[in-house]
């Protein structure tokens, strides 16, 4: 195939319309310097940061407020056409003195006493109030069914409906527009969520993050995102809209991690996990996905509510210690340039049969169909592991039942764009009323589509 160009990417104030969030995460802590990110998240696109509010920071002493931190973040990232989305959560250690940790991540106000909970409403209220109009999606706690994050009583989903339906009365009461939003770190946390849908306030849920982390990006994907879903709709939740809100795979982390407990340091697999996830999700219909995290968190230890992690694993798509892009800095721009504007899943017909002698390969391909200003989108890639690079030289023919007017295919990873003319097959003859593209395959997406769905450099 021959060579034409990249595909053109935009900065963030470039883009109107967009899937795709980062994390901005843990300057509740201070665990990464933001000035430093700042500028390099803008000319990756994205269009959305979740950010998280840190009672602790913003309170130390009771009753006096200093919020000059998180104004500082929410102005640079509004200020570059990005978006911020906010959690509200976390505890106080000056009203829980026997938290398990300094900053009181993971402590949950119910269970500290009455002072402790009007503090918390009080505070609710302050930042409800300073951020109106710059925020409109406020996320109430983080990881409600874990332990690290819900402390000192076990997770439950009717405790958690109780903390949202007092923290967005709040809300609400002053920013009647406010969207709020629930989470869980499980999608597959089912009896919680029954429990959590069973006492929550109808009018209190307007979105539902989950967090997907696999050692392979396809699992959990499909089959329990549907189960989610058909559970909200079954207790008339038909309203609410689906994000993923924190996703993520390490370029680097120490052996015996949770998620790659062989340990790694290589940016490629991260890459790869980054726009494999980003394309699952959106196929699968969620609003909005995010990608855990700006930037790796060395500047301190990770702390959750019981554990203290002195060096945590390489989430960033900036490097923790020189803050300078890796890998998956340079896929997330080409995929904020692909996930932008007037995009959406289409059930458009799409065979891939791979050019293969291995029955497995044949079964395995992923296949996704998108329409994009009316144009068709085709993505496709074999799911193999992603901690190692894919390198047989495998072609799979890709059969279409309309002829693309001018066919490109996008190296989502390197963003360049080849012709295909090569590469195209004309089947009527065959009565068959198709077309066909004997194309590459790769371990990460590759897209077939019409130049003119995207705007191309030379």
């Amino acid at each position: 195939m021959k060579k034409i160009g990249h595909i053109k990417t935009f900065t963030s104030k470039e883009v109107e319309k967009s899937y795709v969030s980062i994390d901005f995460c843990c300057l509740d802590r201070e665990l990464f310097d933001p000035d430093k990110c700042y500028d390099a998240l803008f000319n990756t696109g994205v269009k959305y940061a979740r950010c998280q509010s840190g009672w602790n920071r913003c309170e130390k002493q009771k009753g006096v407020y200093t919020f000059e931190w998180l104004d500082s973040v929410i102005d640079n990232l509004c200020q570059r056409g990005i978006e911020p989305w906010l959690q509200i959560g976390y505890g106080n250690p000056i009203y829980m003195p026997d938290a398990p940790n300094p900053t009181a991540v993971g402590c949950v106000p119910l269970y500290y006493g009455e002072e402790t909970l009007e503090a918390w409403k009080r505070y609710v209220r302050f930042v409800t109030e300073r951020y109106k109009g710059r925020i409109k999606k406020f996320e109430i706690w983080n990881e409600c069914d874990l332990n690290h994050f819900w402390y000192p009583k076990d997770p439950n989903g009717a405790e958690y409906a109780k903390l949202i339906n007092i923290t967005a009365c709040e809300i609400k009461n002053i920013y009647p527009e406010a969207e709020i939003i629930g989470v869980v770190a499980e999608p597959k946390a089912f009896a919680f969520i029954n429990d959590l849908l069973d006492n929550v306030n109808k009018e209190y849920l307007d979105y539902f993050s989950y967090h997907i982390y696999a050692k392979v990006p396809e699992f959990k994907f499909g089959e329990i995102t549907h189960e989610l879903k058909k559970r909200f709709k079954s207790k008339g939740f038909e309203h609410v809209r689906f994000i993923q809100g924190e996703a993520g795979y390490p370029s680097w982390a120490y052996k015996g991690h949770w998620l790659v407990p062989w340990g790694c340091d290589d940016e490629r697999p991260q890459a790869i996990f980054m726009l494999r996830r980003y394309f699952l999700d959106i196929y699968d219909g969620v609003c909005m996905s995010s990608f855990f995290q700006i930037v790796d968190m060395w500047e301190k230890p990770y702390a959750k509510a019981q554990e203290v992690i002195q060096k945590p694993a390489a989430h960033g798509i900036l490097n923790g210690l020189t803050y300078t892009p890796k890998l998956s800095y340079k896929t997330i721009t080409n995929i904020s340039a692909i996930f932008s504007g007037d995009i959406l899943p289409s059930d458009d017909y799409l065979l891939v049969a791979g050019l293969t002698s291995s029955p497995i390969d044949l079964l395995s391909f992923v296949k996704m169909t998108f329409r994009k200003n009316g144009y068709p989108v085709y993505a496709f890639y074999y799911p193999s592991d992603i901690t190692k690079e894919y390198k047989t030289e495998s072609r799979a023919r890709l059969t279409v039942l309309n002829k693309i007017s001018d066919p490109v295919i996008i190296d989502t990873l390197s963003g360049e764009v080849f012709d295909t003319e090569m590469a195209y097959c004309d089947n009527r003859n065959y009565g068959t009323n198709t077309y066909s593209y004997d194309l590459p395959i790769k371990d990460y997406p590759l897209v077939l589509t019409d130049r003119k769905a995207f705007e191309i450099t030379e």
